[in-house]
C-alpha cells in the first residue's frame, strides 16, 4: 500500500472518528461538517471527497456501528452456545448499542418514521452479515425452517425489534428491559413455524 494511500485511510478513520463522537454527542442534524473540518483540522472539501456527503459520512458511522456490533456479537457467541441463547444475546446486544447511541440514531430515527427501513433498503444492507448471523441461529432453532424461510425470520426479528427501539425512543422507558419480552415472543414464533 502506498503512502498516499495509507495517509488517505488514516485521514478517513480520524474524520469517522471525530464525527461518531459529534453523532453521538449532539446528534445528526446539529453536527456540521464545518465544526467537524474545524476540529480536525481538514477542508470541508477533504470530508466531502472523501465520504461525498453529511448523510455519506452518517453511513459511515452507521456502517462502522454495524461493524463493531457485529464483532460483540460474534464474541458472545463463543460463550452462548444454544440459539435461543444467541437470539436473546443479540437482542441485548443490539438494545444496548442503542441505547448508547440514543443521541447518534433519536432525530434520523424520529424525524422519519421508516428510517430503519430506508437504511436496509436505499443502501447496500450493512446488516447482512448480522442476518446470516441470525438466519444460521434460527435454522438451528427449529431444523424445519428452509433457509429461504429462516432469512425471513432474521429479516423481520430486525424489523419487530427496531418497532421496540422506536416506542423506546418516543416513550423513554428503559429498552433494556425489553430483552426478555422480545427474544422469548420471536423465539416462540420461529419455533411454531412449520
Amino acid at each position: 500500500m502506498s503512502m498516499k494511500v495509507k495517509m488517505h485511510e488514516l485521514r478517513k478513520e480520524l474524520l469517522l472518528k471525530e464525527a461518531s463522537l459529534q453523532f453521538e454527542e449532539i446528534g445528526y442534524i446539529d453536527m456540521k461538517i464545518a465544526n467537524l473540518a474545524k476540529v480536525v483540522g481538514v477542508s470541508i472539501a477533504t470530508i466531502y471527497s472523501l465520504f461525498n456527503s453529511k448523510e455519506g459520512l452518517y453511513l459511515a458511522y452507521i456502517e462502522h456501528q454495524i461493524n463493531n456490533f457485529f464483532e460483540e456479537l460474534q464474541a458472545r457467541a463463543l460463550v452462548e452456545t444454544t440459539p435461543r441463547e444467541k437470539i436473546h444475546t443479540y437482542i441485548e446486544v443490539k438494545f444496548s448499542y442503542y441505547r448508547q447511541k440514543r443521541k447518534a440514531i433519536e432525530q434520523s430515527a424520529t424525524n422519519n418514521p421508516l428510517f430503519f427501513n430506508t437504511l436496509y433498503t436505499q443502501h447496500s444492507n450493512p446488516f447482512q452479515k448480522v442476518h446470516d448471523y441470525l438466519s444460521e441461529c434460527f435454522m438451528e432453532l427449529n431444523p424445519k425452517l428452509s433457509s429461504e424461510q429462516a432469512m425471513r425470520m432474521a429479516f423481520a426479528i430486525n424489523g419487530f425489534s427496531d418497532g421496540y427501539v422506536s416506542q423506546w425512543l418516543e416513550l423513554n422507558d428503559d429498552l433494556l428491559d425489553k430483552v426478555d419480552e422480545v427474544s422469548s415472543l420471536f423465539i416462540g414464533m420461529v419455533e411454531g413455524c412449520k
